[in-house]
């Protein structure tokens, strides 16, 4: 029953905020890079979270120039999906950083529906059809406490962060990003889910706390939650 409860609520969500064309590509994107092998139920929610997050916020200002930060890109469907909405709005001048220790060109078993058709490929080689919108993302190999040191980036307007879950290294990244953020600009945290990933848990109830940013929780579903920071 709450399984039902919540695919309802999520579903209401889409068709009160999503083109069809919108909601039509995030499944498709969702189909290649998202349906896998797994115990717990698929969710991909976080796709829509992002895109209407970013969507709204580049409604507020004339911007000319966005840089958005990532952390924990996997097959690349949450940078796509952030790169499709900066391309509805008429953003050219933009460029999504994206952090994952699986390097761009490794050829890999994805545990996807690609694999027993092509076998082993590279991420660049599963987005081969999606080069539209992987044109301004720059894959970054390695851990993202070592990446951000060499990283020269003076503004972040939007941030995804979905990489390693502990405390430690989540509180390192957002403080990244809160140092290069101005006003309105936003973080996502993925995964703040209680029991689950109490590290995520645990720094956004110290951001709330101590009002570095206006914190807004999301819950589909118990199993994951996510919450926008807007600074």
């Amino acid at each position: 029953q709450k399984y039902l409860e919540s695919e309802n609520k999520m579903q209401k969500f889409i068709n009160n905020s999503f083109s069809k064309d919108e909601s039509c590509f995030i499944n498709n994107l969702a189909k290649l890079t998202q349906v896998v092998i797994k115990t717990n139920p698929l969710n991909f929610n976080h796709g829509y979270v992002l895109f209407y997050n970013l969507k709204k916020y580049l409604l507020k200002k004339n911007y000319k120039n966005i840089t958005i930060f990532e952390t924990g890109t996997a097959r690349g469907f949450s940078s796509i999906i952030m790169s499709k909405a900066l391309k509805d709005a008429g953003i050219e001048n933009y460029k999504i950083f994206t952090i994952d220790v699986i390097p761009h060109n490794k050829k890999i078993y994805w545990n996807c529906i690609s694999d027993p058709i092509h076998g082993k490929v590279s991420r660049q080689e599963l987005l081969k059809n999606y080069k539209d919108y992987t044109s301004d993302i720059k894959f970054l190999n390695g851990q993202s406490i070592d990446i951000v040191k060499k990283l020269n980036l003076n503004r972040i307007n939007f941030a995804f962060l979905d990489g390693a879950h502990d405390y430690e290294n989540v509180k390192y990244e957002f403080k990244y990003v809160k140092e290069r953020q101005q006003p309105g600009d936003i973080i996502i945290f993925d995964d703040v889910t209680p029991g689950q990933f109490d590290g995520i848990v645990k720094l956004v109830n110290e951001i709330m706390h101590k009002n570095l940013y206006t914190i807004k929780l999301i819950n589909f579903d118990n199993a994951r939650q996510y919450a926008v920071a807007i600074k």
